[in-house]
Formats: structure tokens, sequence, C-alpha cells
């Protein structure tokens, strides 16, 4: 490289690194310095950012859907006000319409095996139960119900 080229390359801030002259560099970031960039945001700027990036990059999603699923108690449901009649199956059917089910169980009596007006429904993922919770009344066989987290336990309702 001629030195009026190389004078006017560092002039501009470019130095010989980056010419390949000594070894390649790669201009991009790596996963340390992404975060050097990110750590000193607020969770609230944190969070708008994932948000975006969870709706607009489906690879994005399923590693924070991953990551939410391992809790289970972000995925279990517990349903009261359940009609005698109501089966296992119905269960399963309307709350299939929101994502993939684990389990729908409705829990009967040893004595009548009808229901005991309860029951529980496991989503494969977090974003099934998300989107059944956020119409917590449901109507089940005549029956308006309530559908709330199982890990929250009886809230006074």
């Amino acid at each position: 490289m001629d030195m009026l080229k190389k004078r006017k390359l560092d002039e501009n801030g470019i130095s010989m690194l980056n010419e390949g002259v000594i070894g390649p560099v790669s201009s991009r970031l790596m996963p340390h310095d992404a975060r050097k960039i990110i750590e000193r945001f607020s969770t609230d700027q944190l969070l708008d950012i994932l948000q975006e990036a969870v709706v607009r990059h489906p690879d994005i999603l399923e590693i924070v859907r991953s990551t939410a699923d391992s809790d289970i108690s972000q995925r279990k449901l517990f349903i009261r006000g359940l009609a005698a009649e109501t089966t296992t199956e119905g269960l399963r059917s309307l709350f299939s319409n929101y994502g993939d089910l684990e389990e729908a169980i409705v829990i009967l009596d040893k004595v009548t095996a009808k229901s005991k007006g309860y029951g529980f429904v496991t989503f494969k993922h977090v974003d099934g139960a998300l989107l059944a919770l956020k119409e917590p009344s449901k109507k089940i066989d005549g029956r308006v119900t309530v559908t709330q987290l199982a890990a929250a336990g009886n809230q006074g309702y």
C-alpha cells in the first residue's frame, strides 16, 4: 500500500487492521459487543425491544417460547364453575381453540362419576394459556366458568 493512501486512510479513522493487512477483522458485532450496548438499558427499554423482536422474528419467538414453556405454572390453568355433565372431551375441545394442549382433565366425583365443578388444562406453550386467559369467563355446557392460572390458587373468588 502506498504511503499516501495509508495516511489518507489513517486520517479517516480506518486502520490497516480493517484493510486486512494484518489479518481479517469482522465488522459484525459479537455477542459480548451487543451485551455492552444493551447492558445499561432499563427493563422497560429491553422489554419494548424484545416485544418487537418476538412479533417480527419467528426465531426469537421460538427462543422466548421455549424458555417460558419450561415453567409449567405459566401453562397450567384452573377452570371452576363447570357443570356436572361437563366432560374432559368437552373441556379439551373448547380450550384447544387457544393452542395445543398437553393435558385437559375434569375432576370427577368418585361416587357419581360426574364433574365436581372444576378441572385443569395444561397447554404445550405458554402463549396458548395467555390467549385463553384474555377472556377468563367462558360458557361451557350452559354454565359461565372462570379460568385462571392454576398456580394463582384460590384468590378469594
